[in-house]
C-alpha cells in the first residue's frame, strides 16, 4: 500500500480500480466512435461521484466490486487520494468530450478524448495510474503538510 496521503487516509482496491478503468473504456469508445456526448456525460457523473465523496454510489464502482467479487481476486489496498485526484482529472476530461461533442466540436471532443482513453488503458492493463503520478509530483512541488506535521500554535 502507497503511504499516506493528506487528501484523504481511505483506501481503495488497487485491483477495483483497474476494472473500473476498463470499465470506463466502454461508455469512452461509444462517446468516441459515435460523436456523442451522452456516454461522455454518464462518465463525468461516474467520475465526479468518484473524485468528490460519492465513490459508494458511482455504477463503475459498483459494477467493478462485483467484478472483484466474482472473480474471486484478493483485495489489494492503495491510497485513495491519488486515486481521486485521478478521477477529478477523468471528470475534467469527460466534461471537455461531452461538451465538445454537444457543441459539434468533434475534433476537440477527439483531441480529448483519445489521451483520455490511453489513460485508461494505461491503468486498466498495465496498473500505471497517469492521474496517480501527477498527484505524486504535485505533492513534491507543493507539499501540503500532513495531520501528523501539524504544530500547535499558542495563542
Amino acid at each position: 500500500m502507497s503511504k499516506a496521503c493528506p487528501i484523504t487516509k481511505e483506501t481503495v482496491d488497487e485491483r477495483g480500480a483497474r476494472l473500473c478503468a476498463l470499465i470506463v473504456l466502454v461508455p469512452l469508445g461509444f462517446s468516441l466512435a459515435l460523436h456523442s456526448p451522452w456516454p461522455a456525460l454518464f462518465l463525468a457523473t461516474d467520475f465526479a461521484l468518484r473524485g468528490f465523496g460519492g465513490r459508494r454510489w458511482s455504477p463503475v464502482a459498483r459494477l467493478s466490486r462485483s467484478l472483484v467479487a466474482l472473480l474471486g481476486l484478493a483485495p489489494r489496498p492503495t491510497n485513495a487520494g491519488p486515486k481521486a485526484f485521478a478521477a477529478k482529472l477523468g471528470f475534467g476530461f469527460s466534461v471537455v468530450v461531452a461538451l465538445a461533442f454537444f457543441f459539434g466540436q468533434e475534433t476537440l471532443g477527439l483531441t480529448a478524448g483519445v489521451p483520455f482513453a490511453l489513460c485508461a488503458i494505461l491503468e486498466g492493463t498495465l496498473g500505471f495510474c497517469v492521474g496517480c503520478r501527477m498527484y505524486q509530483m504535485s505533492q513534491r512541488l507543493w507539499p501540503r503538510p500532513s495531520v501528523s506535521d501539524a504544530r500547535v500554535v499558542p495563542r
